[in-house]
């Protein structure tokens, strides 16, 4: 995923805050859209995902807490940013207990933004690579059974298909190489009736 298709939401009653967290998070390449106050945050987050939400803690019509559940509620993988003042740091541990993914305390850094919005993006790479390792898992694991139609029937299109998969399965560290190359042999010979390298 490009930063240009992470999508972060920004809810901020102040509009100087709001403006300046959109400039600086639209000048790294990420996609921003702004809410000037809870109620509008969340009706955004009823009609499309963001993969981050950074919402201040005290806004009108609604606070931060209900903009926070209302995102994890509507997409769990959402990381939710707390923004509040120094001197209210119990209601950002608060946020945290029910979800929070950070927070950041104002005044804030330019850095400080960028440090944990860069984490969010991080986390949201390792959770869709992770979605893209299990869809792959889940139809190699449905179409186990072709491996011996496949080494029966010596179809050449067939035996090169499965090398590749177990190349890739390989190369994610799902299989060692070792194991890759019994399989791959296994294909080859038709001997592939035999338990896997993993199996008692």
């Amino acid at each position: 995923m490009s930063k240009e298709n992470f999508k972060i939401l920004i809810a901020e009653d102040d509009d100087i805050v709001r403006e300046v967290l959109s400039s600086i998070l639209s000048k790294e390449g990420y996609s921003v859209c702004t809410a000037k106050d809870g109620l509008e945050a969340i009706r955004m987050l009823i009609v499309e995902d963001f993969h981050l939400v950074i919402t201040d803690i005290k806004m009108p019509q609604a606070d931060g807490i209900t903009v926070l559940k209302e995102a994890i509620k509507n997409n769990p993988d959402c990381a939710v940013v707390i923004l509040t003042a120094y001197g209210s740091l119990d209601s950002a541990l608060n946020a945290i207990k029910e979800g929070a993914f950070d927070y950041l305390t104002k005044p804030f850094r330019i850095q400080e933004v960028l440090f944990v919005t860069d984490k969010a993006y991080k986390r949201s790479l390792n959770l869709e690579e992770q979605r893209q390792l299990k869809k792959y898992l889940r139809e190699t694991y449905r179409d186990l059974q072709l491996i011996k139609k496949v080494s029966k029937n010596n179809d050449p299109d067939l035996i090169i298909s499965w090398i590749e998969r177990i190349d890739k399965l390989v190369g994610l560290n799902i299989l060692s190489p070792t194991e890759g190359a019994i399989l791959k042999e296994r294909l080859v010979t038709g001997d592939a009736e035999r338990e896997s390298p993993n199996s008692g």
